[in-house]
């Protein structure tokens, strides 16, 4: 399973609304048809925990994708991608797309 993680601020001059709005009515639903994505999850951050200023990103993205290789190949170059993709540039500043492998953790229950 690869994990895919999207850091990025709004471009100057995009609201928070929309851009939040743009998610849950247009890119839930294009993620939704990507054959090869198992989950997807959109964060908001709202502040640094255990520092001051500014955080260095405004959202993070989260998908897990089963098959990476097909992912890229077939998926990404699909209609449905580019134009999701050609949207989220429009609200995102030099977003940064990280391939992460987890080393350690556990779902933790109480």
């Amino acid at each position: 399973m690869a994990h895919v993680l999207i850091l990025y601020k709004l471009k100057s001059g995009v609201r928070r609304e929309d851009f939040e709005n743009w998610l849950r009515t247009s890119n839930s639903a294009a993620l939704r048809g990507i054959k090869r994505l198992k989950e997807f999850a959109v964060y908001r951050v709202e502040k640094r925990v255990m520092a001051d200023g500014e955080p260095s990103a405004d959202y993070f993205d989260l998908y897990d994708i089963p098959d990476i290789a097909g992912f890229v190949s077939e998926d990404i170059p699909s209609a449905a991608v580019r134009k999701n993709m050609e949207e989220f540039g429009g609200f995102a500043e030099r977003p940064e797309y990280l391939l992460a492998t987890p080393l350690t953790g556990t779902a933790l229950t109480k």
